[in-house]
């Protein structure tokens, strides 16, 4: 019980933002909800998305939907697919509403005890395609909004906000954008979004590995908060595949620094730690889903032609497999062996660009991320990251692991959308018992990147990133 309130104090001095936000994005619909059971006026046991709130000039708006309003269904018709989250029911709705030339739906609403029918018109965008999203139409102009949003809040530095972690969360921000700015085609010489990649590498360049300053941490308890491991694997994950494209001197001095402080920073163990220093405020050193991401970064840099050391990847690959139980499942960290689906996606990944699909441990990874693939919405911290190591992974792992993410997560990309093009974090583990959001901490920036890449990854533009998508 001490160690449970421990997780909990350092957890909640984590975020910056206040105490995670437990309402969920109602798709393209501008507004947001909550479930609930029991609704008033309705039978025992009806279950409905109460309504929390209603962006100005949002379809629902025009509609009439307001805060207290509960949506029970459809025209006549209750919710019904308990195989569905609600929010899920509603947005697979819309998004057969909204393939058709008349695009309207009828939400069936209980307000003040009494239902009520409230007409909502929502964007004619067309039919999916069967191959969705390779050779879609309609997810090509969904992914063009968001890069269009996530394009529009880049700073005059070419770095990108965010509520976490200071100048070193900036890098890892600013980085996941550009590659999803990559993915779309553009190139920091040719492309709609050339400037943007330009800047972002520049401020990339020029920032990573800056730890956050004591005023980045007003308010939480003194220790050591250096997480700069992961600004440079981001870092090296990101400049690596811009090297491929445009390789010059300065990028290519940059990256073997980078190389050099990954392995620097390794520790005793093989593992790696949020950053250097010794233990965190939680006392503790090593993690896991940092160590993912370094091994990753060993990869991209290994396909870019660089020569990484094979002794720190081999210690570090040693220290993945210890902890796990031996079941495949990766866990949080040696002598804590929890495995679940979102680190061990993140350990496939590396393992993967590392090439080492014929180590003794892959083959237990790849089962028993096929079979706990559905719980990724659970990982800890950041379900939308483990959603993007996952993406990655499947490329590796061959087109059924990708057709299963696509058919269990496609609901859940889809109603995260929002009417300005931005995609919103979800609750943690669908409201379901995890400690932390981070991806609320990081913001909508954070998340409408991460789900633009993972619509793109079919295209091509990542190479050094990922496997071949038509792998059997």
């Amino acid at each position: 019980m001490a160690a449970l309130r421990s997780v909990l104090l350092i957890l909640s001095c984590l975020a910056v933002a206040a105490a995670e936000d437990p309402t969920f994005n109602l798709g393209p619909i501008g507004a947001e909800g909550l479930p609930q059971t029991g609704v008033k006026g309705m039978p025992g046991g009806t279950s409905g998305l109460g309504v929390t709130s209603v962006a100005d000039g949002a379809p629902a708006k025009a509609a009439g939907l307001a805060p207290g309003d509960v949506i029970v269904g459809v025209g006549t018709q209750l919710f019904s697919n308990p195989k569905l989250p609600l929010v899920y029911q509603l947005v697979d709705l819309l998004e057969k509403a909204s393939s058709k030339k008349d695009a309207k739906l009828t939400l069936l609403v209980v307000r003040g005890g009494k239902k009520q029918n409230l007409p909502i018109e929502v964007p004619s965008q067309g039919p999916h395609a069967a191959t969705c999203p390779t050779g879609c139409a309609r997810c090509e102009k969904l992914v063009e909004e968001s890069l269009k949003y996530i394009a529009s809040k880049q700073r005059s530095d070419g770095g990108y906000e965010t509520r976490y972690s200071g100048k070193n969360g900036e890098v890892v921000m600013t980085c996941l954008v550009g590659l999803a700015l990559l993915a779309s085609g553009s190139t920091p010489t040719e492309g709609p979004y050339a400037e943007n990649l330009r800047k972002g590498v520049d401020f990339v360049s020029k920032n990573c590995g800056i730890a956050a300053t004591p005023e980045d941490l007003v308010g939480f308890p003194a220790g050591n908060w250096n997480q700069t491991n992961w600004g440079y694997s981001y870092s090296a994950i990101f400049l690596a595949q811009v090297y491929q494209i445009a390789p010059n001197d300065g990028l290519k001095a940059k990256l073997e620094g980078i190389l050099a402080a990954i392995e620097l920073s390794q520790e005793a163990s093989g593992g790696w730690a949020h950053g250097p220093g010794g233990p965190n405020p939680l006392n503790y050193v090593e993690l896991q889903i940092t160590g993912n991401w370094c091994l990753c970064a060993f990869g991209v840099l290994k396909r870019a032609g660089f020569k990484v050391p094979q002794k720190p990847v081999d210690r570090g690959v040693a220290y993945a497999v210890s902890t796990s139980t031996g079941d495949g499942g990766i866990g949080y960290r040696a002598g804590q062996r929890n495995g679940e689906p979102g680190r061990t996606s993140g350990c496939l990944w590396g393992f993967s660009l590392l090439g080492l699909q014929k180590h003794p441990f892959y083959s237990k990874m790849s089962a028993f991320f096929k079979g706990s693939m559905e719980k990724l919405p659970t990982s800890h911290i950041s379900p939308v990251m483990h959603f993007t190591t996952s993406a990655f992974a499947c490329t590796h792992l061959g087109s059924a692991y990708t057709k299963q993410f696509n058919e269990l997560f496609r609901l859940e990309l889809l109603s995260s959308r929002c009417p300005d093009g931005a995609f919103r974090a979800h609750p943690t583990a669908a409201g379901l018992g995890s400690l932390r959001n981070l991806d609320h901490d990081m913001g909508p920036v954070w998340t409408t990147a991460s789900y633009a890449l993972i619509l793109q990854i079919p295209k091509g533009k990542l190479p050094l990133l990922t496997g071949d998508p038509g792998k059997k």
